[in-house]
């Protein structure tokens, strides 16, 4: 059942991590793309050795729901980056309407980071909950004996 959990999840996490990676390329697009297929790939494998190694399948679960939670709140600062990014490039280039291609560039970055966050704190908010829910260890309560009948003058 870890394979089991290391499949889903990790697609999961291959999934997310490879749109944090693509969108925050993007701005170069020769080299954005295949970093993104690259990077799903290798988070895919490990978030299956991540479910293999863990020493249940629900901490397994728990470990991947956690990295997925915070790939989600990474999502926003991706899209920021590639805002940033893509405004410079298009200030570099100049010409007659730079600075209205630029503050185009701006707006619509600035709609896309907007996205991206509300997408990302619902993801990561929903991850995170489930995970830290999911395979948790038994709470253990102590309870002190109670003294004994003995009373001292």
């Amino acid at each position: 059942m870890k394979i089991l959990a290391g499949i889903i999840g990790g697609l999961i996490i291959a999934i997310i991590g490879a749109i944090v990676i693509a969108v925050g390329g993007a701005s170069k697009p020769s080299s954005g793309g295949s970093y993104g297929a690259i990077a799903f790939f290798v988070l895919w494998a490990v978030g299956i050795f991540v479910a293999l190694k863990a020493p249940s399948v629900a901490k397994a679960w728990r470990r991947l729901l956690i990295t997925s939670g915070v790939l989600s709140f990474f999502l926003p600062l991706s899209a920021i980056l590639f805002t940033g990014s893509h405004v410079a490039g298009t200030l570099e280039k100049g010409g007659e309407y730079a600075g209205a291609a630029a503050a185009g560039a701006a707006i619509g970055g600035g709609l896309v980071s907007g996205f991206m966050g509300i997408l990302g704190f619902f993801l990561g908010a929903v991850f995170l909950v489930i995970g830290l829910l999911v395979g948790r260890d038994k709470q253990v309560v102590y309870m002190q004996a109670p003294p004994s009948g003995k009373s001292e003058p």
